[in-house]
């Protein structure tokens, strides 16, 4: 007998309210919570996950199959010229399998085309070296680190890394 193979579909989409409750399942501890969220408190809620949204942009959903499986968007959107993706996550089990990528090459592609962004940028704590080895190999360059507190009250290095667009 053959097996067949499913080839996964990812399609993009804003958030919706419904998403919502899926997302709370997705970080899995603290620690992954600050990585997505540093300002929410654990263990994650809708509320909180509502009043976070209400300031963001373009909050984009990634679907494999039409299931959840991706989250990002957009803040500090200045002037057309600039913004920084935030609140990156990955549902758990479908880590390491190359949908961050095509999430972050989304969202790019979302900055530089429907935002008309000359730059995008995000931020990245330095304990979290996957993540930035990952944001570094998609073509994002450090400029600038700022101290930071983590949830013990440690301070951490909060690294700034930015992309231009090559067609401006």
């Amino acid at each position: 007998m053959t097996e067949l193979n499913t080839i996964a579909l990812h399609t993009f989409r804003h958030a919706q309210k419904s998403d919502l409750k899926e997302l709370l399942t997705f970080a899995q501890n603290r620690k992954e919570l600050f990585y997505f969220f540093p300002s929410a408190d654990y263990p994650l809620t809708i509320k909180q996950l509502e009043q976070q949204l209400s300031d963001r942009h373009e909050s984009t959903v990634m679907l494999e199959n039409r299931q959840l499986v991706g989250f990002a968007n957009f803040y500090n959107v200045e002037n057309r010229n600039i913004a920084f993706i935030g609140n990156v996550i990955i549902k758990p089990e479908k880590r390491g399998q190359g949908l961050g990528k095509k999430l972050l090459q989304t969202m790019i592609t979302t900055g530089f085309s429907q935002l008309q962004l000359k730059e995008v940028h995000l931020s990245c704590y330095n304990n979290n070296t996957p993540a930035l080895l990952f944001y570094t190999k998609l073509g994002f360059k450090p400029y600038a680190i700022e101290s930071r507190s983590d949830p013990e009250n440690g301070t951490l290095a909060l690294i700034h890394l930015k992309i231009k667009n090559s067609r401006i």
